[in-house]
């Protein structure tokens, strides 16, 4: 048995290892034997690698925690619930993986198939809980921890709000899933627990290949070229250094807390335009909207924002569940204090060579720079950005057999994976999202004064692009 000390000391171990000693032990865990997956070792893809790691540095850390919640309306079948997703998880190899080391070297280990089951949580008030009880009920339960090394990464709960109305709860660690595969795992869930209540076989065709194969396949890549970018691109990049309201931890904890944004329709239709004119996305606009608050209010012209990307350049990849998001990392220029027309250029040309390059992972481009070891904050990126293609809860369809079903507010897990980052989305009363912070270093009335200053970047921006950065701040 492995004792604590000892686990530490073969994580200071492997992180030492020269990098070539590194790839080749990895490299062997998949070609360890033939035959069936489950019982074998395979390697972790980059990205899982460094998710194991921080897993390790703080067990009890749930900022990678990937609550969903769904509200059901109709009658429940129970174990048609729990055979769905039974049946997702053997066919999903991911979701049925522990994590451990193995040679030193932290490995994936999949398990035989096994019965999923689904939880009861019970409010305080059940059958007629009040809201804030079940917001309780609930993040007692996205919050408590997963033990990757015995797996597995993923648990169901119901929870009973009142006749034929039901929550379904379902967390799941991230080193296991990213937001497309929640698109995935509803799909299937609709259509396995379909298929069940009617007595029929799910229509779903086989899938191509399984994660461990892509983690494999990722070891093996070449990025040299890709790498040889970043490290040209992201040399010497100072980190950002926002004011704080607190002396900063000696220790990231991730402790977090969330401000609510809304822009409405009006409010963003003259920066949409204006991204038109200029042949830019709006995501290129929103994001140099927020690089120019982030860099007022830090007082820097240079400093990166990080990026999430699907990660799925291959067709084969598309129907799997697994971790295949990236960070794509972009460096803002706010040198010259530019007019805003032409700091979205220069955040368009940014972006485009950055998505060029956008396979090489993230934690591949660590390494290469060889960014300094600093426990006290996130590497490289303390500031992060995404827009999301779909509404907030457009992962889900509009039934699962005769439920009715829709998307319900996970609550906050109380951590976050950066200092400061905004997630936005597109919504009938106009561009929602939501600004995480850094509880140690921010509190909530400067929280509140970062998403204001991003508001009202956005709406001078949108009415004069011409202003300087300087001048979009609110006098």
């Amino acid at each position: 048995m492995t004792t604590p000390a000892r686990r530490e000391a073969l994580l200071r171990r492997l992180a030492d290892l020269p990098p070539g000693r590194r790839e080749a032990l990895l490299r062997s865990l998949g070609r360890s034997s033939e035959g069936e997956s489950a019982g074998r070792a395979w390697p972790l893809s980059p990205g899982q690698e460094r998710l194991w790691f921080l897993s390790r540095f703080d067990p009890r850390d749930t900022s990678y925690h990937t609550p969903w919640c769904v509200r059901l309306r109709g009658p429940v079948d129970v174990d048609a619930l729990g055979a769905a997703f039974t049946r997702i998880a053997e066919r999903h190899e991911v979701l049925r993986t522990r994590f451990r080391l193995v040679v030193d070297t932290p490995a994936q280990i999949v398990l035989p198939p096994s019965p999923v089951p689904v939880e009861r949580i019970d409010a305080p008030g059940t059958p007629d809980p009040e809201p804030e009880d079940v917001d309780l009920a609930l993040a007692a339960f996205v919050n408590r921890p997963f033990d990757l090394e015995n797996g597995p990464p993923l648990r169901v709960a119901l929870m009973r709000l009142g006749e034929d109305d039901a929550l379904l709860c379902i967390v799941l660690h991230h080193i296991v899933v990213d937001g497309w595969s929640l698109d995935v795992l509803m799909r299937e869930l609709a259509e396995y627990y379909a298929a069940r209540r009617e007595g029929r076989e799910p229509e779903l065709e086989e899938l191509p290949t399984q994660y461990t194969r892509f983690a494999v396949q990722e070891r093996e890549r070449d990025h040299t070229a890709r790498l040889a970018y970043w490290t040209g691109k992201l040399a010497g990049v100072p980190a950002l250094d926002l004011p704080a309201d607190r002396p900063r931890p000696p220790r990231w904890t991730g402790n977090g807390g969330r401000e609510h944004l809304l822009l409405s329709p009006e409010e963003i239709a003259p920066l949409e335009r204006l991204a038109r004119e200029l042949r830019c996305t709006p995501f290129m606009a929103l994001i140099s909207a927020y690089q120019a608050m982030l860099g007022l209010a830090a007082g820097q012209h240079d400093f990166c924002v990080g990026v999430p990307v699907a990660g799925r350049s291959r067709s084969e990849l598309a129907p799997l569940i697994g971790y295949f998001g990236n960070t794509l990392v972009l460096r803002a220029d706010l040198s010259g204090d530019p007019t805003f027309r032409e700091f979205l250029g220069r955040t368009r040309e940014t972006t485009l060579a950055g998505m060029r390059h956008a396979d090489a992972p993230f934690e591949l481009v660590l390494a290469a720079l060889r960014v300094p070891r600093d426990i006290s904050r996130p590497p490289l990126c303390q500031a992060m950005f995404n827009l999301h293609n779909l509404p907030k809860g457009g992962l889900l369809g509009t039934a699962m057999g005769d439920l009715s079903a829709e998307h319900h507010p996970a609550p906050p897990t109380g951590h976050t994976k950066a200092e400061i980052s905004v997630d936005m989305w597109r919504g009938p009363e106009g561009l929602g999202g939501v600004l995480d912070y850094s509880g140690d270093l921010f509190s909530p009335t400067t929280a509140r004064r970062f998403a204001q200053a991003l508001g009202d970047v956005v709406r001078r921006a949108g009415a004069n692009p011409d202003l300087r950065l300087s001048e979009l701040s609110a006098k």
